[in-house]
């Protein structure tokens, strides 16, 4: 008998199991509080293997009621407290006593904490929670005391005001959760949970109510800093970000924006300052409108144009960086829709106007270039056109008066075309002379040789030095 009661059981576990993973309507063993006993027992059979419990004052008292309803403890498969009044719920005794059951319910009670631990050997499937008052934070130990149900297939903490998750670790393939009407539960523990789960590659996380389903921020959430409580769909995004996000840099969502009448975008901004980056970062997460890589060993600004997972980048922060030259972004799609470019404290040595002054002269005012900290090469041709384009466009370029000359003490705001041109005049005045100084030699050179041929056309002989010089073949053409 024992032999066929434990097959029977096994055949139990796999009809829970295969209707609750493939069902998402599938739900523990729940009675509604009508069915309650009104007799003195508290606990009355619903069927030879599942009882029902209503009213138990405390831990004890719930199991006098069940041996008061007739039923001995192995046979319970699945089990519904309604309605108990219990501080502490002890999994430690429970997991002794009732070691078959496959559906758990603990609903409408007033049990602030669970403790102690179902041991591995139990087949649950199904653990219902709702409507309790647990305690805001369960202390490490409290958290594992789900830890050991590997066939766990669906979990109901809705209506409760639980903060931290339990530790989960079951090998169903598909694991259904509701955390419904909860405004407590902690967005890093919800976020711990997806991620736990996404490690393993045959397990599947599914929630229920999802509209219903919010989460808590805390102070060190740096993810949507306007409000403390995150949807669902908020946290969807946080998770798909979690996977996408480069390498040591920090993800997080940047706002919405209407791309039409009825479809939102949820835009993302990436941090990668201080990680002593050498070069872009190659892939960024889907919809990333902000990208910060200040104070890094970054030297060129080439991906901004070639990857195409920068194609949506409108804020760029890259300061305190190796970036010599812009040249690239020459007739590219970033500089059609960038509304900031921030290059402060560079190498760049030159700034060449006409690629931004073509943003510049667009409709739109929000393109923003910082390049204070620079040091440029200086001439005079800074001082005479590069001085006064950026004084020209200072709405554009707020920091321009922080732009450094490298060969000279000056910025290049207070560059003086009369101070910084007159090297360059006094050098030209200088070839100047040269010039003439050439041209009146060759004057003496053409009046000594016209006196040299008349002296010797009147007197017939050449006057020194011309008379010391040695006779050349074409001295016969002017004999």
């Amino acid at each position: 008998m024992n032999k066929e009661r434990k097959y029977l059981c096994l055949w139990i576990f796999y009809i829970y199991v295969t209707i609750i993973q493939c069902d998402e309507l599938a739900s523990c063993y729940n009675q509604p509080p009508e069915s309650c006993p009104n007799n003195q027992c508290k606990c009355i059979l619903t069927d030879e293997s599942s009882i029902f419990c209503c009213r138990t004052r405390s831990y004890d008292d719930l199991f006098r009621n069940i041996m008061c309803s007739g039923t001995k403890l192995p046979a319970i498969k699945a089990l519904h407290i309604y309605n108990m009044t219990a501080d502490r719920f002890d999994f430690g005794k429970f997991s002794n006593q009732l070691n078959h059951l496959i559906s758990l319910s603990i609903t409408s009670s007033s049990v602030n904490r669970l403790f102690g631990r179902l041991e591995h050997t139990h087949q649950i499937t199904c653990l219902n929670f709702s409507n309790n008052a647990f305690g805001t934070e369960w202390p490490l130990n409290e958290l594992q005391v789900l830890e050991n149900l590997k066939t766990l297939a669906m979990l109901d903490f809705s209506h409760t005001n639980i903060s931290k998750l339990p530790i989960i670790k079951n090998e169903v393939p598909k694991f259904w959760i509701d955390l419904s009407y909860n405004n407590n539960t902690q967005c890093d523990s919800l976020l711990e949970l997806m991620g736990s789960v996404k490690s393993s590659q045959n397990k599947q996380l599914l929630f229920k109510n999802t509209n219903d389903t919010f989460c808590n921020t805390t102070l060190s959430f740096n993810w949507f800093n306007s409000t403390e409580i995150l949807a669902f769909d908020q946290i969807k995004i946080i998770d798909k970000l979690n996977t996408q996000c480069p390498s040591g840099c920090k993800c997080k969502w940047h706002g919405y924006e209407m791309i039409s009448d009825k479809n939102v975008l949820n835009t993302v901004e990436v941090d990668c300052s201080n990680n002593k980056l050498s070069y872009l970062p190659i892939n960024l997460p889907e919809n990333t409108v902000v990208l910060n890589v200040t104070n890094n060993n970054i030297t060129n600004i080439d991906a901004l144009v070639l990857v195409d997972s920068y194609k949506d980048l409108r804020f760029f922060y890259a300061d305190k960086n190796k970036v010599s030259s812009i040249l690239a972004l020459e007739g590219s799609r970033f500089m059609d829709n960038y509304a900031v470019l921030s290059l402060k404290s560079n190498q760049l040595k030159s700034i060449p106007m006409y690629i931004l002054e073509n943003s510049f002269t667009r409709s739109f005012e929000g393109h923003l270039v910082n390049l204070g900290g620079n040091q440029l090469y200086c001439d005079c041709s800074t001082a005479q056109y590069l001085k006064v384009w950026l004084e020209a466009n200072h709405k554009h370029i707020p920091d321009y008066r922080e732009i450094q000359c490298e060969n000279l003490r000056y910025k290049v705001v207070d560059l003086d075309c009369e101070i910084v041109c007159v090297t360059q005049t006094d050098w030209t005045d200088y070839m100047y002379y040269v010039i003439a100084a050439e041209i009146s030699a060759l004057l003496l050179l053409i009046g000594k040789v016209s006196y040299d041929y008349y002296v010797f056309k009147t007197a017939g002989y050449l006057p020194w030095p011309a008379s010391k010089m040695p006779k050349l073949p074409c001295d016969w053409v002017f004999e």
